[in-house]
């Protein structure tokens, strides 16, 4: 199986009371944003449905977002419905946000393919999704690769109308290359979601999403933050004892890039999209 290519779910895992473990999917803290949504009750009728689907789903798993940055994608999702006609989820790990965007496909009407260089990751995503949403699953693609591939094999040879959401690798340099391939297609982007744009972590990681965004959309970036925003008195913006990665006071979770407010100063209108795959 080659990076760069469209890949079949794992249907052996629809009986599995555990399907991480046929796939030697980790789970690290156990975290299950949605079960820590109570105070976010109430205020969307969207969310409160894809709520209660996932406290219903009874599989182990993990998320790495906060619950309110989960409300904002669903609520960023209504405010631009009709403006897209994809969504390009880009780092799955065991599908926390796939999840919420699964759960706004029939309301929203669009096709969401989910991109991944792990191809474990991926399968487990459309399994959890299939049992949450089994309404919404066939419009749910699992590409196996980066996105720099996804860009070269699938945006450049398709028209569509994107949101793209960016939680894969978040070293600056992985970041740059990823944001840079968007340049390539960025007539067919509405907007990009970023996320993890408050982490910091240990040097052999650089951990600068924010940073990478700014290199490649320079630093008057128009954005809208999204997600939760920590204290500096909070447990969360000390390194933890998995990675050693922690949250930056004060800085938002994650931001919403409008393509129309926004322009690309980094690459060079000279390179091309083999340099960056």
């Amino acid at each position: 199986m080659w990076p760069g290519t469209f890949i079949d779910p794992d249907t052996t895992l629809a009986d599995l009371d555990a399907p991480h473990e046929a796939l030697g999917v980790p789970i690290y803290s156990g975290y299950q944003a949605i079960r820590h949504a109570r105070a976010l009750r109430g205020q969307n009728r969207i969310f409160d449905a894809i709520v209660r689907k996932v406290k219903a789903l009874d599989i182990p798993y993990e998320d790495q977002c906060s619950a309110r940055y989960y409300y904002d994608l669903t609520t960023t999702l209504r405010d631009m419905a009709g403006e897209y006609d994809r969504v390009v989820e880009v780092g799955v790990y065991m599908g926390g946000s796939s999840s919420v965007f699964a759960g706004c496909i029939e309301r929203f009407d669009f096709d969401l393919d989910l991109v991944d260089i792990s191809p474990d990751f991926l399968r487990f995503t459309h399994e959890r999704i299939r049992r949450l949403f089994p309404e919404s699953v066939g419009r749910v693609r699992l590409f196996h690769g980066t996105l720099p591939q996804y860009v070269r094999e699938v945006m450049t040879r398709k028209r569509m109308r994107a949101v793209i959401h960016h939680d894969g690798a978040h070293a600056f340099d992985q970041v740059v290359k990823d944001m840079a391939s968007l340049s390539f297609v960025q007539d067919k982007i509405h907007a990009i979601i970023a996320q993890d744009t408050h982490l910091r972590g240990t040097p052999q990681e650089m951990n600068f999403v924010d940073l990478a965004i700014a290199a490649v959309f320079g630093n008057d970036l128009n954005y809208v933050p999204i997600g939760t925003v920590y204290s500096a008195d909070d447990g969360l913006t000390h390194p933890n004892s998995y990675q050693g990665n922690y949250f930056k006071p004060d800085a938002p979770e994650g931001l919403v890039l409008p393509m129309a407010m926004n322009r690309f100063e980094y690459p060079h209108p000279s390179m091309k999209l083999e340099a960056f795959v």
